[in-house]
């Protein structure tokens, strides 16, 4: 099932319309039929950028936009003699926006916001800031790629962990079709996503359900992906970024390695004059200069901690269990100082013991992993677990979104905000509807509306009057919100009705509680 070769391109405002459609609807079904149509609307040279607009994303990731400029986009008047865009021509504006600074991205996005009605520039900056709310991202599109080629599941996640750029996968298929499937595999020099953990609240909880597994320590450093042929290096982040060009020590360090054909996963960890781990934030500055690289490398040297191997010598490990991929990293990294430090615990004190000796040597936490976890590429799952230090807060509700899917109806995601510095002014820090029980749900929808200031169509903004008891385990700096800060997995642990505004906490507590991380996408 191929696109009708229309030769029309498709504009923007019908990327709005479908978008809005899947959000009308609550069942996944319906929202998976509504996309596999869309995508057959779509160009084969427009099609990699409409899957991803789809999916609630762009190209060029962050554009580091503050709140400030893109109020004043909205507020761009229209000009009813230009041409309505098309998804290319979107696509070609954001791109020159990414290679520019502070007020240049807003002149470069003016003329295009000019060509937009009201509903559209708000989708567009809902699409630049990734938070479109539809009820539907990337899980759902690659649902309805396999529908529109009628691809089984087992067959759509290999296709999805060898190809995992959603956009690029699609104009594969159209170009390959389903028999294009069988050959792919995975390949030196094309990253994959990398597994991800699913954060355990404590190690107890571990114990209680799992026997078999290693423990690691939680490094606060880059995920890297290292692959090597011969004296070919190339280095890949967890957003599959080629950072090779920052890093020449560790070029030299795969070129060290007694094999000349891998794909190694771990971490670049930067260590200081006493050679503990360096804050993230600090760390991440070797990934923003082009220029003084030595300088840099100098400045803030950096170490490779690596935990999996993927691939060796033309062999795919992914299917193979942790427990035999370590014993093969094990022996062909000689030098045990770039391996991430390992433990088998032996009861639940030993394990205990693991996490608070990470924590002193400057780690985030542990990752727990099974002996016979395969490596799933991009996914979570109950394999691999993160135990990291959990932090907690009172946050006042600024706001409340109303829910989709199964909280339809029920009013779920919440705007959180603490004090300043002078405790006059509530800032926002984040959002979050983790965590949220039943009873919590049933309780903000009865109660906000009382507190309500005005509302529109997706949010009630209400007085700071309710104050929730957040847990989460790290501030990063970010542009979006007003303090700068966001809470990094924040969830809500309670409602604290006995607990006045003027009692939460202040964005100065943040800074005390934990290290800030740097909001920048490597």
């Amino acid at each position: 099932m191929l696109p009708i070769n229309r030769e029309i391109l498709l504009l923007f405002n019908k990327l709005v319309e479908y978008s809005n459609k899947i959000k009308r609807v609550s069942s996944r079904n319906e929202k998976i039929g509504i996309i596999a149509d869309f995508l057959g609307r779509l160009e084969r040279k427009e099609a990699e950028i409409g899957v991803d607009f789809i999916a609630g994303r762009i190209r060029q990731g962050r554009l580091n936009i503050a709140w400030k400029g893109l109020f004043k986009l909205l507020k761009t008047r229209p000009d009813q003699s230009k041409t309505l865009p098309d998804l290319i021509e979107i696509d070609k504006y954001l791109k020159q926006t990414r290679s520019k600074k502070g007020k240049e991205k807003i002149t470069v996005l003016l003329p295009l916001f000019s060509r937009l009605s009201a509903v559209e520039k708000k989708y567009l900056v809902s699409l630049i800031l990734g938070e479109v709310e539809q009820g539907a991202g990337e899980g759902l599109v690659k649902m309805a790629i396999a529908k529109y080629f009628n691809i089984k599941d087992s067959s759509m996640e290999y296709a999805y962990m060898h190809k995992p750029d959603i956009g690029k996968l699609f104009v594969y298929l159209l170009q390959k079709g389903n028999k294009g499937i069988k050959s792919l595999g995975i390949e030196i020099f094309s990253p994959v996503k990398p597994m991800l953990a699913t954060i355990a609240e404590s190690i107890e909880d571990v114990f209680e359900e799992y026997d078999d597994f290693a423990m690691e320590y939680k490094l606060d450093g880059i995920r890297i992906q290292l692959h090597r042929k011969a004296d070919d290096v190339k280095i890949f982040s967890r957003h599959l970024k080629d950072i090779t060009i920052h890093f020449p020590e560790l070029i030299e360090i795969a070129r060290s390695i007694p094999v000349n054909e891998f794909i190694l996963d771990g971490e670049a960890i930067g260590i200081d004059k006493n050679g503990r781990p360096v804050p993230f934030q600090i760390l991440a500055k070797r990934t923003t200069r082009k220029k003084d690289i030595d300088k840099m490398r100098n400045k803030i040297p950096v170490v490779p901690k690596f935990f999996d191997v993927l691939y060796i010598k033309g062999d795919d490990l992914t299917p193979v269990e942790y427990i035999e991929r370590w014993k093969i990293l094990n022996n062909i990294v000689i030098n045990k100082n770039y391996l991430a430090t390992r433990k088998f615990p032996i009861n639940k004190s030993d394990g205990k013991k693991f996490i608070e000796d990470s924590l002193i040597n400057g780690n985030e936490g542990i990752m727990v992993k099974l002996f016979n976890s395969p490596y799933r590429a991009g996914k979570r799952g109950k394999f691999w677990f993160k135990i990291k230090k959990v932090h907690t807060i009172d946050c006042i509700i600024l706001a409340a979104e109303w829910g989709h899917g199964r909280r339809k109806g029920w009013l779920s995601n919440l705007h959180l905000g603490v004090l300043d510095e002078t405790k006059k002014k509530f800032l926002m820090v984040g959002k979050t509807f983790k965590g949220l029980t039943d009873k919590m749900l049933i309780w903000l929808t009865e109660n906000l509306p009382g507190y309500k200031v005005h509302e529109d169509s997706w949010t009630l903004y209400v007085k700071p009057e309710v104050v929730v008891e957040i847990a989460f385990n790290e501030v990063q700096k970010s542009p979006k919100y007003d303090s700068g800060y966001a809470l990094r997995f924040a969830r809500v642990k309670h409602i604290r009705q006995d607990k006045k505004p003027n009692e939460v906490n202040t964005i100065l507590d943040l800074a005390k509680l934990t290290r800030i991380r740097s909001g920048n996408e490597i």
